[in-house]
């Protein structure tokens, strides 16, 4: 018995073991599916505005994909998971790697602030599934409340009021102008939130006004952070970079400068998912140098729409029922589409550390009494040549038809009593008639 019951231990370890093993390769996946995202994303966003200031969190926007991707069918579902690199991940694996990602994020850590949240919130009224709700509140420990769309301001004000709780209010306003009132049945939100000192702090006293050359334009001079130690550094093919961790070692700033003469636009251009981790992993070594860093606060909003569609997430945003028709069957029984994906974020970088923050909102209107966008007017000026026929509307028969090139002649323009002449012609008609008879 005795025997048996240590084979028992055994065996429950080494189950035990396993299962660890396989949470963590899952949870690599997921980081190497995202990462690979991060990069196809900043590459869009930089290229649609190559010479401004960007800071976006793809955590944040992947998490609120994924937990919109819980209830999306067909090629909706495939189009979602070929953007967010996850085709090859089961959706309960995909989904038990993000409450890990979660979980891990959220550890108790006392020298740093890290936190996400997930919330959802839908129609009061929107008959939406309740495995869909089920799942969202399993994997991501999401916040669920019915909410009346109708009363916009009450609910525009609830969820801006979740996202500045949960962001220490950095992130406020995400959710006006959202809601459409008659049309909008759910409201899928991710928030993350950072807040952490450097592990060596810049000195204050150390801090002056350099230049700093922008993209485009005259050098401006700000306030530069300096420090001299023996720095996380690598000297790749083309830029430097450096380590800068934070308090506890979990979290760390990585700075990468490219060459003079070349640009971040053309650095992005050779760096994906698979490269960031063969750089950052091994290719840093201790070396001591002087590191020069402004101090800096940058704070944006997106609308990913766009974006993702150029990415090749199309169908989800397709709300005129047109082929391939938004499939999220997964939520609701009836017709809905992703009308809205909107990121607010903030960062402050200073010589105690960094502060950051960013909410996603993503919003699934229902189909219900849309009707295309009125088009705007359209203008056919006749004054070129052109191509006319008399048609029989009942049988589609090509009556009469012709082309006209040249109106010059003064003949052609000449009008006609119509009217008399039909009257004549009319009259002729009915007195051929009498005399047959």
């Amino acid at each position: 018995m005795k025997t048996r019951f240590c084979l028992l231990l055994v065996a429950i370890s080494a189950a035990a073991i396993q299962s660890a093993c396989s949470a963590d390769a899952n949870l690599s996946k997921l980081a190497a599916a995202n990462n690979t995202f991060t990069f196809n994303l900043l590459k869009e966003l930089n290229a649609e505005n190559p010479a401004g200031n960007l800071f976006v969190s793809p955590y944040s926007a992947a998490t609120a994909l994924q937990m919109a991707a819980n209830g999306a069918g067909g090629a909706t579902k495939l189009e979602m998971q070929k953007v967010l690199q996850t085709a090859g991940l089961a959706a309960d694996t995909l989904n038990a790697a993000s409450k890990a990602a979660a979980a891990l994020l959220n550890a108790t850590d006392t020298n740093i602030i890290l936190t996400t949240a997930n919330a959802l919130w839908y129609r009061q009224s929107a008959h939406i599934k309740d495995s869909f709700l089920a799942a969202n509140q399993k994997y991501f420990s999401s916040t669920i409340k019915p909410l009346d769309f109708s009363n916009l301001p009450a609910a525009e004000n609830e969820i801006n009021q979740w996202a500045s709780d949960q962001t220490h209010g950095r992130i406020t306003g995400i959710a006006n102008g959202m809601i459409d009132p008659l049309y909008t049945d759910l409201i899928l939100a991710n928030a993350i939130y950072f807040k952490g000192k450097w592990l060596d702090p810049f000195d204050k006293n150390l801090t002056k006004e350099r230049p700093f050359h922008p993209a485009s334009g005259a050098p401006k001079n700000l306030p530069m952070m300096e420090m001299s130690k023996t720095f996380t550094y690598r000297r790749g093919t083309g830029y430097q970079a450096v380590r800068l961790p934070y308090l506890g070692g979990d979290l760390a700033m990585y700075v990468f400068l490219p060459d003079a003469g070349s640009s971040p636009a053309k650095l992005l251009q050779i760096m994906n998912g698979d490269r960031w981790r063969k750089v950052t992993v091994p290719g840093f070594c201790e070396s001591n140098g002087l590191v020069v860093l402004p101090k800096f606060r940058i704070e944006n909003t997106f609308d990913f729409v766009p974006t993702l569609i150029r990415l090749g997430m199309r169908s989800p945003f397709n709300k005129f029922k047109m082929s391939p028709d938004a499939d999220f069957s997964g939520m609701f029984s009836d017709g809905h589409f992703i009308s809205q994906i909107r990121q607010k974020t903030f960062v402050d970088v200073a010589e105690e550390g960094t502060e950051a923050a960013a909410v996603t909102d993503i919003a699934v209107d229902s189909f219900s009494g849309l009707v295309p966008d009125s088009p705007k007017p359209f203008e056919m000026i006749v004054d070129r040549p052109f191509l006319f026929a008399i048609v029989d509307a009942r049988s589609e028969m090509i009556l009469f038809m012709g082309v006209v090139n040249d109106l010059s002649n003064r003949s052609s323009l000449e009008p006609t009593d119509l009217h008399a002449e039909a009257d004549g012609l009319m009259l002729r008609h009915r007195e051929t008639a009498v005399c047959q008879r």
